[in-house]
């Protein structure tokens, strides 16, 4: 084998082995954003959404989470984890969002991450309230 064949092998080599790592780092990016395009109304009256009657109440419909923040404030995100997906919850006794897989923790005023492995905020959504409707959209 000349020089030229060695080298030649040699990169043929190397680049195969860096092909799983691309495989492989690629699939651990995902990412968990949250939907998009989201447009729709909660009728605050229905009896499906009576824990948003009061405050500290939340409500997960359509990938997001909805919450009551007070009497007059209602808040919206992204109910799965920035970090691997799972559902979050809301804690109203901490006023933080929860990840119940690897202990992520989100202020729920701003949807940021406080504590744990996400790597970034929840996606927020606005909520309009007109009486007993809330529509949320992106």
């Amino acid at each position: 084998m000349d020089r030229k064949e060695f080298l030649s092998a040699t990169i043929a080599l190397c680049s195969l082995g860096l092909i799983p790592a691309g495989i492989f780092e690629s699939c651990s990016k995902a990412t968990n954003n949250g939907p998009t395009n989201v447009n729709f109304t909660v009728d605050l009256n229905a009896s499906a959404n009576a824990s948003l009657n009061n405050v500290g109440g939340a409500l997960v419909v359509s990938g997001v989470i909805i919450i009551r923040f007070s009497t007059t404030e209602f808040y919206a995100y992204s109910a799965y984890c920035t970090h691997e997906g799972c559902q979050v919850g809301y804690n109203a006794t901490s006023a933080r969002i929860i990840c119940p897989c690897h202990g992520g923790q989100f202020n729920a005023s701003t949807g940021s991450v406080l504590a744990g492995p996400p790597p970034s905020g929840l996606a927020k959504y606005i909520v309009t309230q007109n009486g007993n409707m809330l529509t949320i959209t992106s």
